[in-house]
């Protein structure tokens, strides 16, 4: 009997872990383009998707404040989904408008641009560059097909040991597994997840389609600039100021060479 219980133990542990990864590390699947007859508005339509970094702070107001005092009128859409990884992020392009964080309106909107900032959430759980690089391509791919410009902000700078030390027990253990797994037991950086993109989007022949907006200009050094971080995953105030300002000035830069 208390062999069986111990069996039974094993695999219901067993189960949990499979699910776990399962959940944590499954690709999302391609989604079908659904059709769209909206025609774009008058004037710089301006969209911005991602992770919680766009719903932090206002970014859309803050850009939109930015742009209006360089003389630049704009509508911003934004639609941000705090924690997301990039996979969850390319799904919310496809819910429907009633579903929680979907972000179709934004394709709906048939903006000029699309600024995508999302990446934290993959590095922060340990995903691998391949697994945002994939992402990512998707979210790039989708973008291009309804004839919006991606704007991509490249992988943000933050405190990824000072995260992983905030992690509890499960999410370390998987993480460091994850790193064994995918890279020999050695930590992923930033750059790493940098380069995985740009040889995709090099090899896919999209470079040339997509505009990529360098992080290093808002923090290149999260330890040097722990005054524009409100915790190692997130700016604050005034390190959001600066992050509108960069990418007004990306917005800006864009329009003039139209």
């Amino acid at each position: 009997m208390k062999k069986k219980i111990i069996v039974s133990i094993v695999l219901l542990a067993g189960l949990f872990c499979f699910l776990y990864f399962w959940n944590k590390y499954s690709y999302a699947g391609e989604e079908n383009y659904f059709s769209s007859n909206t025609k774009p508005e008058p004037g710089l339509q301006i969209g911005i998707i991602g992770d919680s970094w766009v719903v932090r702070q206002n970014l859309d107001s803050l850009v939109e404040k930015k742009l209006s005092d360089k003389g630049v009128h704009a509508e911003i859409y934004s639609s941000g989904n705090p924690g997301a990884k990039t996979s969850r992020i390319y799904e919310n392009l496809f819910k429907e408008d009633a579903e929680e964080f979907s972000s179709r309106k934004v394709i709906e909107k048939k903006p000029d641009y699309c600024i995508v900032t999302a990446g934290v959430n993959d590095a922060a759980m340990h995903m691998g560059p391949d697994f945002y690089s994939h992402h990512m391509m998707m979210i790039i791919k989708t973008l291009l097909h309804y004839n919006i410009k991606p704007v991509v902000v490249s992988l943000p700078e933050f405190g990824v040991e000072e995260d992983f030390k905030n992690k509890n027990l499960i999410s370390s253990l998987s993480n460091r597994g994850a790193e064994l797994f995918l890279n020999g037991g050695t930590a992923f950086t930033i750059q790493d997840y940098r380069n995985a993109l740009q040889e995709e989007l090099k090899n896919s022949g999209l470079d040339q389609k997509v505009v990529i907006l360098n992080f290093d200009e808002v923090s290149k050094d999260f330890d040097k600039d722990r005054n524009l971080y409100a915790d190692p995953l997130h700016l604050n105030k005034q390190g959001y100021q600066k992050f509108s300002e960069f990418l007004a000035n990306g917005i800006v830069n864009l329009t003039e060479t139209k």
